[in-house]
């Protein structure tokens, strides 16, 4: 697979509460996003992230079989990392109420596996079509769903990035999992808000269409999204899917 990735801060945050993650090896990604608005955001996503690969190590993916024991062990995994950060901010004062989000893929032959809590996206791109795979989990989003807005009053909505499942501070942190099939060519983005945020889908789409350098369409992307305010964070994982 060819592979690109990069976190920048954006240009109107003082620092940088995202993290990514790329385990080559394992063909795993992973991706957090500090909730804006809670004490130590960058040290919940960090923490989220070395807790992860610390369970994927004792816990190696190279054993399991099947969408359902994939799930099983994505759940697991997700409940290790809350534990993980609960833990250190009930030892550390400065630390409470951190949380942050997780969206992580794994790709296991032609199947990619999928876990999310937050907002933080994965996306596929087959054939030319770019698809979310994931689903936010936000209050604007829950009303898109219950048909109280539409997608496009959604996406200027005043409270459109509250989350309704997080990693630590006590949230709701059930992940959502998917599968999907995956074929040479296909490309694959993990990415935080920082980035659809600022870029629409078709100028994402565009990008990732024009080559398979994957580290240049990485910087690509954050030099997009800070051209067009970087009012955020900004982490993108961009994956080219290939042969065997």
């Amino acid at each position: 697979m060819k592979i690109g990735y990069i976190t920048d801060k954006g240009r109107r945050r003082p620092k940088n509460e995202d993290a990514l993650r790329v385990l080559p090896e394992q063909n795993f990604f992973m991706l957090a996003d500090g909730v804006g608005g809670n004490r130590s955001g960058e040290i919940a996503s960090r923490t989220a992230l070395d807790a992860l690969q610390k369970f994927i190590e004792h816990n190696p993916l190279g054993k399991l079989g099947g969408r359902d024991e994939v799930f099983r062990y994505f759940e697991a995994a997700v409940a290790f990392v809350d534990n993980a950060i609960m833990t250190i901010s009930e030892a550390e004062p400065s630390y409470v109420g951190m949380a942050t989000t997780l969206v992580f893929a794994y790709i296991d032959d032609r199947i990619m596996y999928i876990a999310n809590v937050g907002d933080s996206r994965a996306y596929l791109v087959h054939r030319g079509e770019m698809r979310q795979i994931t689903e936010d989990h936000t209050y604007v989003n829950d009303l898109v769903k219950m048909g109280a807005l539409t997608r496009e009053e959604a996406e200027n909505h005043s409270k459109k990035n509250i989350i309704t499942r997080a990693i630590g501070s006590n949230a709701c942190s059930t992940p959502d999992c998917f599968n999907v099939y995956v074929e040479p060519g296909d490309k694959v983005l993990i990415c935080s808000d920082g980035l659809y945020d600022e870029v629409s889908e078709r100028a994402i789409l565009s990008r990732l269409m024009m080559d398979d350098d994957m580290e240049t369409c990485a910087e690509d992307l954050v030099k997009m999204a800070n051209d067009n305010g970087g009012s955020d964070n900004i982490s993108v994982i961009c994956v080219t899917v290939s042969e065997g």
